[in-house]
């Protein structure tokens, strides 16, 4: 046996296998569903960010959440945007930070368990 044959193939008869095939394939999709994250916001001006990413990152969307926050309330804390060589590129990426803030703001309420709300 090779390191690339399926195990399904050698557990279940043919008959079998379809069921079980489709109920993981069901199990994904909805997995996929219950997350309203859009794979990454974009600026007026072009400028991305993959929200996607982060969240694979992080573990959630509320935790990519707590982190893109902290990440603006450091530059707020900082002196904003003046303190830097380009103030206009630190405008645009707080655009967008606020932009991927929204968006995580509202995957994260709908992916919450029922009850639970994030401050």
């Amino acid at each position: 046996m090779n390191a690339l044959s399926c195990p399904l193939s050698l557990s279940f008869p043919r008959v079998r296998r379809l069921p079980v095939v489709a109920g993981i394939g069901l199990i994904c999709v909805a997995a996929h569903a219950q997350t309203q994250c859009p794979g990454y916001v974009e600026t007026d001006a072009g400028s991305a960010f993959d929200i996607a990413s982060i969240i694979r990152d992080t573990g959630s969307p509320q935790s990519a959440l707590d982190k893109v926050r902290n990440a603006v309330a450091r530059i707020d804390a900082g002196g904003g945007c003046s303190i830097f060589r380009d103030p206009l590129a630190c405008e645009e990426t707080l655009t967008l930070a606020h932009k991927a803030i929204a968006a995580l703001q509202a995957c994260a309420s709908s992916s919450a368990p029922k009850g639970t709300t994030h401050g």
